[in-house]
């Protein structure tokens, strides 16, 4: 037997069908045109994993101290470094991420003390292989504009330019003009000091001599 309330609700489920799409077709789309058009991902995204330059000198910010590579649950981090016989600081050999491995969970930019290390934006990392996914330093590294771009759009403070190093065999620093010249007054009091005791040592000789004379001219 025919049900006539089973078909009315079938045509209204229908009516609402169209509603919807009715009033979309008069609304600006929403899908965007990938890959020609790269979508504006926020600062916080975890990506591909790279090393952060100075973006003014150009210098690799990595001190080689290895958090990263302890932090790391998955174990994908490797560091190469060895310790420099001039400065007897750690410096930096290699540093190898086996994309393959890692979770993206930012672990590792999270204990780096100089952010060196961070997650761009960079999600196009499929390949043929699984050899392919491990970066060493140079693929890591990015550029001083792309560490200038990440600096600012994570707003990380730019890290303090390190003190210029000596020339080897350069001559000490000379003492300010203001000491130079508070030490002259200490160099001239003690010769002033030195002869006023001699002076008072030979005014008590004479006292102690005047009494004898005095006594064998009686």
């Amino acid at each position: 037997m025919f049900d006539i309330g089973k078909a009315f609700s079938g045509i209204y489920q229908i009516a609402r069908g169209l509603k919807t799409v009715g009033q979309h077709s008069f609304r600006p789309p929403t899908t965007k045109e990938y890959p020609d058009i790269m979508p504006d991902l926020p600062g916080a995204f975890r990506g591909r994993l790279a090393l952060q330059v100075n973006p003014e000198s150009g210098e690799n910010l990595c001190i080689s101290c290895r958090q990263c590579e302890r932090v790391c649950p998955d174990k994908c981090i490797d560091i190469t470094a060895h310790k420099s016989p001039e400065t007897g600081k750690l410096e930096l050999i290699d540093f190898k991420i086996d994309h393959g491995l890692c979770m993206f969970c930012g672990l590792c930019t999270e204990v780096c003390p100089t952010s060196c290390i961070i997650n761009t934006n960079d999600f196009e990392m499929a390949d043929y292989s699984r050899e392919a996914l491990i970066y060493d330093l140079k693929k890591l590294t990015l550029t001083q504009d792309e560490s200038a771009y990440y600096f600012a759009k994570k707003e990380i403070p730019l890290p303090k330019p390190k003190p210029a190093k000596p020339a080897p065999g350069a001559a000490k620093p000379a003492a300010p003009a203001g000491a130079a010249v508070a030490a002259k007054p200490e160099a001239a009091a003690k010769p002033e000091a030195s002869e006023a005791k001699k002076v008072g040592d030979g005014a008590e000789k004479t006292q102690v001599d005047k009494p004898d004379v005095e006594g064998g001219a009686s």
